[in-house]
Parts: C-alpha cells; sequence; structure tokens
C-alpha cells in the first residue's frame, strides 16, 4: 500500500488556485473513480466524484506566536478562522460567530476578520492591515476557510480576497496595499548613538492552501496516483523592512535651514542706502585718496530674484535611494530594506530562511556616504548659484570733501548679477558732477598743498577711474557675507553626515542577532523550525498542509537566549478523514 503523499510547491504568487473549491469536480477528473479497499479500514468504498462523506478540516491564522513577551494566541481579538465540515455535511465554524460567504452545500466558507483596531499590544502597531481593499471586501487581514464533504479543504489568511486567493506580491502596485504593521525594535538592540526608535515594517502578506482531500486519501491509502497536486500552497509578501528614526538626519536638513536664515539676515543687511554694501562703496571710495572724507550715500541698493528657501526646499524634501536604504531627509529617517540584505521575500522553496547578510554593510555604508556628500554637494550648488543669479542694483550718491572744502558729488551704479560682480565682469561705473570751477579752484589746491593733498583735478580724476577698485573691494564683502557662508555649510554637512552613516552601519550590523526571517513556512517539509507542529497523515486521515507567508524570530541583543518568534498570514488544509 502507497503510503506517499505528493504536496506541490506554491505556486507562482497571487495566482488563482488549480480547483478553486468552490467548483466541484467533475467526473471527467477520475471516471469509475470507486475504490475498494479490505486491509486494516474492513471493506469501504470511496467514489471523488459522488460526495464521499468525509471530514474536512481548514483554517486561516493571520497572527499567532509570542511577540515582545506576550503570547498572541492567547489574545481574544487574535482568534482565527477554523472550520471543521462532519461527514454528515453540518459546518462547525470557529468562532461560531463568523461571516457566512454564503456557503452552498456541500461547499461551506466562512471568514473572521482581524480585529486589528481592538489590539492593545504594547509596542505594535497593526493598524494598516484593517484598511479595506477592492477585491477584499473583508479587509486585508482576513481569515478565512472553506470545506466540502467530498473532501476538499482550503485555508487562507492575509490580504485575501473573499475567494481565498492571494492579492500580495512584490510587484503588487504600493497603492493597492494597506500600510505595514510595525514592532518596535528599539529595546532589542543594543546602545546605538544617533538612533532614537528602530521599527520594523511588515508588508502585506497574504497564504493559502488547498487540498484535494479525497484524491490524497486515494493516492495514500489506496495507492492511485493523483493526475494533478493534491495539495497547492501560495504565499505572498509585499515587504519587509527597518525604519530608524534619527536625530542626525533631522541635523543636516537643520544645518540647511540654518545657513539659509543666516544667508537671509546677511542679504537684508546688505541692501539700503546705510547696508553694508553703501558702508563698503563709501569706504572703498575714501581710501582711494587718503585724507578725502566721504559723506553719508544717498539712493538705493537692491537685491532681487533671490528666494533661498525656494532654493533648497526640494532638497530638504529628498529621499536619497541607495541599494537596500533610504535616508528620508523630509522625515528624519533611514529606511533599510531586509530583503536587500536576505534575498527574495517571494517565491521561495519551502522553509527558506532568508539570512541577514553582514557581508553588504560595507558598500551599503560607502554608497550612503557618497549619498551625502553628493546631496550636500547639490545643496551647496543651488545655493551659490541662486546668489550668483540674483540681481544686484545699486544707485548711490555721495560728497566727497578735503581740507575744509566739498570736492565733488560722486555717483555710483551697477545692474549685474551678483556672480558678475564677483567675477569682476560687470564692474561699478562711477561719475563725479559738481566740482567746484573758477577761482575757487586755487584756493582749494592750495588748502590740499598744506594738507598734504593731491590737486583737485588729481583726486577727481583718481575719483572717476575708482571703478574696478569699488568693484573688487564690493567682490570680498559679497564673497564674505555670503559664499563663505555656504562653504562653511559644506563641511558642516559633511562633518554632520558621520552620525548618519554610523547610523545605519551600527543598525545593519547588529540586525543578524536581533531578526531571523524565514518564508513559505512549511510545518510538514523539511527544515521546518521546531517551534512548529503539523498533524501527521495516518491510516484513516491526510496530514495537515499548512503554510505561513512569514516567520519572524526576535533576540534581545543583550540576552540572545530570549526569543521569540511572530508569524504572519497562515492557511491550512486538512487533514480529512474517512467516516
Amino acid at each position: 500500500m502507497k503510503t506517499s503523499v505528493r504536496a506541490a510547491l506554491a505556486a507562482s504568487i497571487g495566482a488563482v488556485l488549480v480547483v478553486p473549491l468552490g467548483i466541484t469536480a467533475t467526473t471527467a477528473s477520475w471516471n469509475d473513480a470507486e475504490w475498494v479497499h479490505e486491509d486494516a479500514l474492513g471493506t469501504a468504498t470511496l467514489d471523488c466524484a459522488q460526495n464521499p462523506a468525509v471530514e474536512s478540516r481548514s483554517r486561516g491564522t493571520f497572527l499567532a506566536g509570542e511577540l515582545l513577551g506576550i503570547d498572541l494566541d492567547a489574545i481574544a481579538q487574535l482568534d482565527d478562522m477554523r472550520l471543521t465540515v462532519q461527514a454528515d455535511g453540518t459546518p462547525v465554524p470557529d468562532p461560531a460567530n463568523a461571516i457566512d460567504l454564503g456557503s452552498t452545500p456541500p461547499v461551506y466558507t466562512f471568514a473572521n476578520p482581524l480585529n486589528v483596531t481592538a489590539l492593545g499590544i504594547v509596542g505594535v502597531d497593526l493598524t494598516g492591515f484593517s484598511v479595506g481593499l477592492p477585491g477584499a471586501a473583508l479587509g486585508a487581514a482576513n481569515q478565512w476557510a472553506q470545506g466540502a464533504t467530498s473532501g476538499r479543504a482550503a485555508g487562507a489568511s492575509g490580504l485575501i480576497n473573499d475567494s481565498g486567493a492571494v492579492l500580495v506580491s512584490d510587484s503588487t502596485p504600493d497603492d493597492d496595499l494597506p500600510r505595514p504593521a510595525t514592532i518596535d525594535l528599539t529595546d532589542l538592540l543594543p546602545a546605538i548613538t544617533g538612533l532614537e526608535t528602530a521599527t520594523l515594517e511588515v508588508g502585506a502578506v497574504a497564504a493559502s492552501s488547498q487540498l484535494d482531500g479525497c484524491a490524497a486519501l486515494l493516492e495514500q491509502v489506496w495507492g492511485v496516483a493523483s493526475a494533478q497536486p493534491v495539495s497547492q500552497r501560495d504565499y505572498g509578501i509585499a515587504s519587509l523592512g527597518v525604519t530608524l528614526d534619527s536625530p542626525a538626519v533631522g541635523a543636516l536638513t537643520g544645518a540647511v535651514t540654518t545657513t539659509v536664515g543666516q544667508l537671509e539676515t546677511a542679504v537684508a543687511g546688505l541692501i539700503g542706502q546705510n547696508g553694508l554694501i553703501a558702508q563698503n562703496l563709501r569706504s572703498a571710495l575714501a581710501l582711494r585718496v587718503p585724507g578725502i572724507a566721504a559723506a553719508s550715500m544717498t539712493g538705493t541698493v537692491t537685491i532681487s530674484g533671490l528666494n533661498l528657501q525656494s532654493t533648497v526646499a526640494p532638497f530638504l524634501g529628498l529621499q536619497l535611494q541607495g541599494d537596500g536604504f533610504t535616508i528620508d531627509l523630509a522625515n528624519g529617517r533611514i529606511l533599510v530594506d531586509l530583503e536587500r540584505l536576505t534575498g527574495p521575500l517571494n517565491g521561495a522553496a519551502p522553509n527558506t530562511e532568508l539570512v541577514l547578510n553582514a557581508g553588504v554593510v560595507n558598500a551599503m555604508v560607502a554608497e550612503a556616504g557618497a549619498l551625502l556628500d553628493d546631496w550636500a554637494d547639490d545643496v551647496t550648488d543651488a545655493l551659490r548659484t541662486a546668489i550668483r543669479n540674483a540681481q544686484l542694483k545699486i544707485t548711490l550718491s555721495t560728497s566727497v570733501s578735503a581740507a575744509g572744502f566739498t570736492l565733488a558729488t560722486v555717483s555710483l551704479g551697477v545692474d549685474a548679477t551678483i556672480g558678475a560682480v564677483v567675477d569682476g565682469t560687470a564692474t561699478i561705473g562711477v561719475t563725479v558732477s559738481n566740482q567746484p570751477t573758477g577761482v575757487i579752484v586755487n584756493t582749494i589746491n592750495a588748502a590740499l598743498s598744506v594738507a598734504g593733498l593731491p590737486q583737485l583735478t588729481t583726486i577727481l580724476n583718481t575719483l572717476t577711474a575708482s571703478g574696478s577698485a569699488v568693484t573688487a573691494s564690493l567682490a570680498n564683502l559679497l564673497t564674505t557675507q555670503l559664499f563663505d557662508r555656504i562653504t562653511t555649510l559644506g563641511a558642516t554637512l559633511s562633518t554632520l553626515s558621520a552620525p548618519v552613516v554610523s547610523v545605519l552601519a551600527d543598525v545593519v550590523n547588529a540586525l543578524p542577532r536581533v531578526v531571523s526571517v524565514m518564508v513559505n513556512v512549511q510545518p510538514d517539509q523539511a527544515g521546518a523550525p521546531p517551534s512548529l507542529t503539523s498533524i501527521a497523515a495516518t491510516s484513516r486521515s491526510t496530514a495537515e498542509y499548512a503554510v505561513t507567508a512569514l516567520r519572524l524570530g526576535l533576540a534581545d541583543f543583550a540576552v540572545p537566549d530570549d526569543v521569540a518568534h511572530v508569524l504572519f498570514g497562515t492557511g491550512s488544509a486538512g487533514p480529512v478523514t474517512l467516516p
């Protein structure tokens, strides 16, 4: 007598099961499928085409295990969905108030959506899973079971529709997925400088198991091989990651914001007839001829076309994408994609343990540093460009005097970009007017000579030719007040980037001792965790065929032996038992 049981590997993610439970199998699948067995069972007949009246069991469990010291199985709001269809056709759902999805004998279908909003688990937020989705009318955290007296059974949980089909994979559009569930890992990690909180984020999950119990019994008890797999298991995981809230990230954007504020203050101090530009030009003129004095300036100095906050705003909201991580500047956090560290979440063989690979850390750290360096360069370049392109317009006048005489009115003017002024490609124009004429010139020259100063004509010619000199003086002022601040910002950002990279490196290095990941968990297959058990086949019943989408092992870094585990998304079909 054959005792082997066929179990197909999980189908491709999101695929409809080969033989939907809501469809009664046709007799064409196994003509004259009536088998008589004379053994320990005595003489028995099994005809899969004629509703053989066997008992079936199925189950959907969204969340189970132990999480942060809490036995999840003991939480009332986490009651799973179990269904027994007795050989006489009586359905026994558990809980008794489960939702009947329109059962039509001999097929019965029930659901018990998880009430995640009623949960109260410290350090855990599952409310994102309660989002209703198109095609998932019962909610994203659904638990579903179906059975029939024909021996067909199915169980599913997670992001499934009301037919038990898996709706999630790594290619499902984000808009079709609920928010992730979160588990606080902060207390499990070692003390890490610059880390405020570390949160494990579990994206949408789903698992489904289906069993043709009658075909399984024919193969198992009577030795009749089935033309198709007797069981089929399917699972899907949208994402798995860790979010690191770090003040170090906020310090980067804070430094930019602070510098922008300083630059805006500096610009405000430069303009106007009494601003630093006017004072600088007044002093520069006086220095052209030592001993002369320049009166206070009249006129205007404006800087237009400059909005520094708008310039940096796009950079402050960036998410710097690396290979397996994202530095979220807008929210002051780092996102780590565990799939990058472990390998693919979907399409894995049964009981695949995804080992957190610390070998990628060096590359990740190097890339993070390069991304931040490039970002800092982009920010400072944008600020420099914005200031260089701003329009500077100067229209100023002053009177110069020496030896007790007013010598002339000097007017200064330029209308050019700050960049052109700093580069010297735009020069301040200087004109002299209202100079003395007639016999008074001789008197002025005599007084100038006594004072040890040049003659009036020499002074006026020197002032008229002072455009390049006063422009250079202004360029130095603009560099000191504006561009040097940007250079200082670049150095500050370089210093502040190091703690961000350190947080990423320290957490990723610690994760292998804190989190273990297993996907497509099937208790009856090789490599299953020892903590999981399954119901084995007997001479009168099939085995239980269960699949869990995701199993997380969580260990305290300081106490490695203190290990807990949590199972996300389990579907179970079977056992199916002969009457």
